[in-house]
């Protein structure tokens, strides 16, 4: 089977499925849920096993009907990767919905995203890109806006819509741009497009990058476009939020190398992809840790990941021009996709557990006490907390220590000391954004799942029957695949980033062998580290030299042993004293302790207070002192609200033009198109 044959078939499946729970809703209403799980699972296997042809990366010719020009479809970066992630995710979505209130509303959305997601999957040659974003970027808002009808999911909707098109319309520039001139406007491959590229100048191409940088970064958490994600995922469901936050963030950047590989872009492009990555990893983490809300910490954790991705591509585009002889540049790019595919899996689990933990509260001052009432929701979040919190060895940990070791390894001698400086002062960020989330993900499950139930709701909820625990545990797959089995995932990953690493080193040795018989290796320097159970040896520079990683697991469990001797021990003795949630302890739900959750950020929020902008009220009554803590989000306040009402203004300029009489409307037309054949002509 072909690319275009694919593509044919997502377009016959997704057209086949309305029409089939057309006729259902009209004929059968009882069936419409039947038939819409029957097509979401047939779907979600179709990106499973479509994984074999996207290895095959063989472009072909989507042929159209004149005068509409050819298409190519041929796969896009990383697409046998992200294809089983996909059918994973929206298998998993389709179970843990199977008893959800609003499932038919839920797959509803879901339904086009599956072919979108099967369509853009092909679409790494030509025009076939900006198609099927397109119509990804219109069924994401049309899936937000119909799972939940409420006031705040429409803003979050338009913004989401306002965004996505002003980045549609950027990348269509882009694009246009690259053609060449003489020929139809469609009619391109990438190719004649990377021709093109080789005869811009440098600036141009930079220029070009970015703009597609901010068309793909609006669904990859790019700071400062990215300001939807903490609008609209808290207020979409939980699977639907998942799927947002951890599949189209991923096919986001592989639309981003799929034109990087075309253009080459250069050094300056690098430090865009560096700045902004540091600059929302930052402040995405130090919004997650102060936030309140359930999904919201979720959504500005989200950020702080894909802030560490887009770093991590900087500091792969900024090594592979400065030094491109050293490994350290396949050590980013390594970090950023692995960070990617833990993300994924990681994140939508959290999501889909707060429609479980939803039925209580939305905040975590309301929740608490969980693990009692579903063991197996509470040790998957569990499990999925540690991966995104960096915890060997899961695969969270290889993606941010192999991010530091490609700033931390020396590049060896080059002319521009000052990048040098600069990787130094982006590990620093980077070891304080991984601080600070690990301190989020702490206070989310243990507000979430620890202590005492601090909700009013203690009775007539039942916890989460045996299915809705499988499909939560699907997913969790790519935090074992990139942790535990990196052995494996690593060659096979750099098999298919062949075509963007520019060192040749390997990263996982072929044999387990003494790195003296290990002559590719010796060039670069490297200390092999024994992976247990694997035919190969993963090895780290020795820039960063350490021992076996699996020793930071074994201390972190023999120190779980040591506190749980300890605890033991105590309260046999005279039992255990208990203390304030904010010092780790759980005492019952009060007036006092409705706050602890702000009581444990509090310190960070000091920290950074002039990052906050906090300000402190004090107000006095009835013998008490009160204290009111404020802080600003200064992206929607400071730099997103005066573009609103600019946009508000304008829009009443514009309203004053609409007459409503037909002929000022022909005569707009008939001015617009003398305006267009004179620039014709004059070109």
């Amino acid at each position: 089977m072909t690319g275009a044959l694919w593509v044919t078939l997502w377009v016959g499946y997704l057209s086949a499925a309305l029409m089939g729970a057309g006729i259902f809703a009209a004929v059968r209403p009882q069936s419409v849920r039947g038939w819409l799980n029957g097509v979401m699972a047939v779907g979600s296997a179709a990106l499973i096993v479509m994984t074999w042809w996207l290895n095959l990366k063989a472009p072909s010719q989507l042929a159209l009907p004149l005068p509409w020009p050819d298409l190519v479809a041929a796969p896009i970066p990383l697409a046998a990767l992200w294809a089983p992630v996909a059918g994973v995710l929206f298998w998993a979505a389709t179970l843990l919905t199977l008893n959800h209130p609003a499932q038919q509303r839920i797959l509803y959305a879901l339904l086009p995203l599956v072919a979108g997601v099967g369509i853009f999957l092909w679409s790494g040659d030509g025009l076939l890109l900006l198609i099927s974003w397109e119509f990804i970027s219109a069924t994401t808002y049309l899936g937000l806006v119909t799972t939940r009808r409420a006031r705040p999911v429409w803003n979050a909707g338009w913004a989401l819509l306002a965004l996505s098109e002003v980045g549609g319309m950027l990348l269509f520039i882009a694009l246009v741009w690259l053609i060449p001139g003489g020929g139809p406007l469609l009619r391109d491959s990438w190719p004649v497009l990377a021709q093109r590229a080789a005869q811009l100048p440098p600036v141009t191409i930079n220029l070009l990058m970015i703009l597609a940088l901010v068309a793909f970064g609006v669904k990859a958490g790019l700071f400062p476009v990215m300001i939807w994600m903490p609008l609209a995922e808290p207020e979409a469901p939980g699977v639907v939020a998942g799927i947002f936050s951890g599949l189209l963030t991923a096919l986001a950047v592989s639309g981003i190398l799929a034109l990087a590989r075309v253009t080459g872009a250069g050094l300056a492009f690098g430090i865009v992809l560096l700045t902004l990555g540091l600059l929302g990893a930052v402040s995405g983490a130090l919004y997650s840790v102060i936030s309140r809300h359930v999904k919201r910490i979720l959504a500005y954790s989200t950020l702080e990941i894909l802030g560490l991705v887009f770093a991590g591509l900087g500091i792969w585009r900024l090594e592979s021009i400065v030094a491109p002889a050293s490994v350290a540049s396949r050590f980013a790019l390594d970090a950023a996709i692995v960070l990617l595919f833990v993300h994924a899996g990681a994140k939508f689990v959290l999501f889909a557990v707060t429609d479980y933990t939803g039925q209580w509260s939305h905040t975590l001052d309301g929740l608490g006490g969980l693990i009692h009432r579903s063991r197996g929701s509470a040790w998957l979040a569990l499990l999925a907390t540690l991966a995104l919190a960096a915890f060997p060895p899961l695969g969270g940990f290889v993606g941010e220590w192999l991010l530091l070791e490609s700033v931390l390894k020396p590049l060896g001698p080059f002319p521009d000391a000052a990048v040098h400086a600069a990787l130094m002062a982006a590990a620093g960020l980077i070891a304080l954004t991984a601080g600070i989330g690990v301190a989020a993900y702490l206070r989310w499950f243990g507000f979430v799942f620890l202590g005492t139930h601090r909700s009013v709701r203690t009775a007539g909820l039942k916890p989460p029957g045996p299915r809705f625990l499988a499909a939560l545990g699907l997913p969790l797959a790519t935090v074992l695949l990139a942790g535990p089995g990196v052995p494996w995932f690593l060659p096979w990953l750099n098999g298919n980033l062949r075509p963007f690493l520019a060192s040749p080193a390997f990263i996982v040795a072929p044999t387990r062998v003494h790195p003296a018989t290990a002559s590719p290796l010796v060039a670069i320097g490297a200390n092999l580290v024994p992976a247990p159970g694997a035919a190969g040896t993963v090895f780290f520079p020795q820039a960063f030299a350490v021992g076996d990683p699996y020793v930071l697991f074994w201390m972190g469990l023999v120190l779980v042993l040591v506190v749980a001797a300890v605890r033991s021990l105590i309260r046999r003795r005279r039992g255990i004293r208990r203390v304030s949630p904010w010092n780790g302890g759980a005492e019952p739900f009060s007036a006092h302790t409705s706050w602890s959750a702000e009581g444990f950020a509090h310190p960070i929020r000091l920290a950074f207070a002039g990052f906050y902008g906090l300000r402190r009220d004090r107000s006095d009554g009835d013998g008490a002192r009160f204290y009111r803590h404020t802080i600003i989000y200064r992206l929607e306040e400071q730099l997103y609200r005066p573009l609103i009402v600019a946009a508000v203004w304008g829009a009443g300029r514009i309203r004053r033009l609409q007459s409503g009489r037909a002929t000022q409307y022909v005569a707009y037309v008939w001015i617009f198109a003398l305006v267009g054949i004179l620039i014709a002509l004059i070109r």
